[in-house]
């Protein structure tokens, strides 16, 4: 239900106007960088891996081959990009990672497999 009456009396205008440009936008992420050799960067967001040695803000090259067992993978699933240790489980494909186990549905894209990741220096915001 929406108020028909003019202001509250405990509105009370600012003493000056404000500029519509003065209000700040948010800052932007720069996206992942892309190395020379056209080889594709994940830039890592959540805390998924950090017992692996990766914080988030850590860069991943990405090798675009199936992964194997025991190996940083890339998937798509989901209209998302999820990132984990790839392994089986009761025969069907999972992706483990600090949060818990995740199973691949039968129709996921295997993006590639971490080949290197350059981790974030210590001290540096990350998010």
């Amino acid at each position: 239900m929406r108020s028909t009456g003019g202001g509250s009396r405990w509105d009370v205008p600012l003493p000056f106007d404000v500029a519509p440009d003065a209000v700040t936008a948010p800052a932007k992420r720069s996206p992942a960088p892309v190395p020379e050799d056209g080889a594709q960067v994940h830039r890592l967001v959540g805390a998924h891996l950090t017992s692996r040695g990766l914080p988030p803000g850590s860069d991943l090259m990405i090798n675009p081959r199936r992964p194997q067992r025991g190996e940083v993978a890339v998937v798509r699933s989901g209209g998302r990009i999820r990132v984990g240790i790839f392994d089986l489980e009761r025969g069907r494909a999972v992706l483990r990672s600090d949060r818990g186990t995740r199973w691949l549905p039968p129709d996921a894209v295997y993006v590639g497999v971490a080949a290197l990741a350059s981790p974030t220096l210590d001290g540096m915001p990350t998010g």
